[in-house]
């Protein structure tokens, strides 16, 4: 890959580890803690109770507050895609297409420090007035967390089982409950993959605005999915890759990108194409 590229994913990288701390807390804020706790204990499980039964009963008893996480995740959508659609227009520049962007835009995109990258305030102005693909994000939280909380309920329900069938105490169980909702690293996967979805979303649209008729999938270290989706590149920008997806992330923690793949130069600003070409 080539060096721009690995920069605009040490962005990503960055952006995702500071956004996972916002994660990590509203996990802990969606679960009562001692409340989960007193309730089980004060129900009439045994040791032969199976970890099937204690996962229903967590799935049916455990309401978890998703307040946090939909805070955490408009703040992550916002600057992801402020990210996205910046690293869009850095690849419209070095592939030659201009319908939508000014000379101004493509200047600029051109002359971004992915090092230093901060979302600013375009982020602030794009939640003002969020474009199609951000309010559409922002529009399906609901889903996304739904997915979360079924996880997070799932892994809840499993270690109340053990618990009973190890006979551990209350103290101990309330310990492993935060510990549980402690876990840094899915707190990360979830940043890494939302963080993904709209920086992709973003880079899509700009280029669909753009007048790019062809997306390909870009790859680092893939797995089967993916390079597949890379080995099917390009196609039309209407059309999905085989992993069913319109662009990344095709999986949890999947750090591919989306870029426009363009045949010829035809209809593209004049100003555009000389400040690509000549920097003029």
């Amino acid at each position: 890959m080539n060096r721009a590229w690995k920069k605009r994913q040490g962005a990503k990288t960055r952006l995702a580890a500071r956004r996972a701390k916002l994660i990590r807390d509203a996990l802990r804020a969606s679960i009562d803690v001692d409340a989960v706790v007193n309730d089980f204990f004060s129900m009439a499980f045994t040791s032969t109770t199976t970890t099937e039964e204690t996962r229903e009963y967590a799935r049916i008893h455990i309401r978890p507050n998703s307040k946090e996480m939909f805070s955490a995740l408009e703040t992550i959508y916002v600057d992801s895609y402020t990210l996205g659609q910046d690293i869009a227009m850095s690849a419209i520049a070095k592939a030659k297409i201009n319908k939508a962007p000014s000379k101004a835009d493509l200047q600029r995109a051109m002359g971004i420090n992915w090092d230093t990258w901060r979302p600013g305030n375009r982020a602030a102005a794009n939640l003002i007035k969020p474009p199609r693909g951000l309010s559409d994000l922002l529009d399906r939280r609901g889903v996304t967390i739904q997915g979360v909380n079924r996880t997070t309920l799932d892994r809840i329900g499993t270690l109340l089982g053990r618990a009973l069938a190890r006979g551990e105490t209350p103290t101990s169980v309330r310990e492993e409950l935060e510990d549980l909702l402690d876990d840094s690293e899915r707190a990360l996967t979830i940043a890494q993959t939302e963080m993904s979805s709209a920086v992709s979303v973003a880079s899509r649209e700009l280029y669909e605005e753009s007048g790019a008729e062809l997306v390909e999938w870009i790859v680092a270290d893939p797995c089967d999915l993916c390079q597949e989706n890379a080995d099917v590149s390009p196609i039309r920008i209407d059309d999905t890759f085989p992993s069913g997806d319109t662009e990344p992330p095709a999986h949890p923690n999947c750090v591919c990108d989306i870029a426009p793949y363009v045949v010829d130069t035809q209809d593209i600003g004049q100003d555009a194409l000389d400040y690509i070409l000549n920097g003029e």
